[in-house]
């Protein structure tokens, strides 16, 4: 695929009364945009995140990666992460947010979630099932959704599962046998919760981007323009 010209943007994007950081990198001539949201990410530009959502402009995808907790409320409750339906409002609120900019409301959209976000972002979906083509669940509390939105989802769902998270993989594994529709589940052995052994996160990154390939439609052309009739 031919580089494209990214450009970075910092941006806050306004959820109820709460702004959330975000970082856009976005040109135009991406395939689509995939939203790469956590519950908690701080210092955007120089995070992990960051660093694996390189493997998905390589691919042609432009990214919107949020934190989708403010610092002060990572800082004074620990448990607001698991605000499900919180994190639901405010996955919303990004949706909305991308329906209002020019050139990115017409985008197909990947999601790709970690932790509690992916179980906000399985309920949403269910609701919504066209707003977003595939979803990839990484080190995600999946279970946390529910067993009705986990039957009812039709959205292709991907799960990358670590192996030495013990607390997260038999959830994982209830979660995966309620899903009825279009999924797929990837257990990385020898990988914890945070993939951070070398090649980790590299490897499931380029693999959520297998997914987002293969599940994204394809952007439409432009109309040809008509020819000009001679005198």
């Amino acid at each position: 695929m031919k580089p494209m010209h990214l450009r970075h943007t910092d941006i806050r994007i306004q959820a109820e009364r709460a702004w959330l950081d975000a970082l856009l990198t976005f040109a135009p001539d991406v395939r689509g945009l995939i939203i790469c949201a956590a519950p908690y990410i701080g210092h955007l530009r120089g995070s992990r995140d960051n660093y694996a959502s390189g493997i998905l402009h390589e691919a042609g995808y432009g990214t919107l990666l949020v934190s989708m907790l403010t610092p002060y409320e990572e800082s004074r409750d620990p448990d607001v992460r698991y605000d499900v339906s919180l994190l639901g409002n405010r996955l919303n609120a990004l949706l909305t947010w991308i329906d209002q900019q020019a050139g990115l409301s017409d985008m197909p959209l990947g999601l790709q979630a970690t932790g509690t976000v992916v179980a906000a972002s399985i309920r949403h979906l269910v609701r919504e099932p066209h707003r977003v083509s595939a979803l990839v669940s990484r080190a995600g509390r999946a279970d946390l959704a529910g067993a009705d939105p986990l039957r009812r989802l039709s959205v292709p769902i991907l799960l990358q599962v670590p192996g030495e998270a013990r607390d997260l993989l038999k959830p994982s594994q209830q979660a995966y046998a309620h899903l009825s529709g279009n999924k797929q589940w990837h257990e990385i052995s020898n990988a914890s919760a945070g993939f951070i052994e070398p090649g980790a996160l590299e490897s499931i990154t380029r693999e959520a981007s297998d997914w987002f390939l293969q599940h994204l439609p394809a952007r439409p052309l432009p109309p040809a323009a008509e020819d000009t009739p001679t005198a």
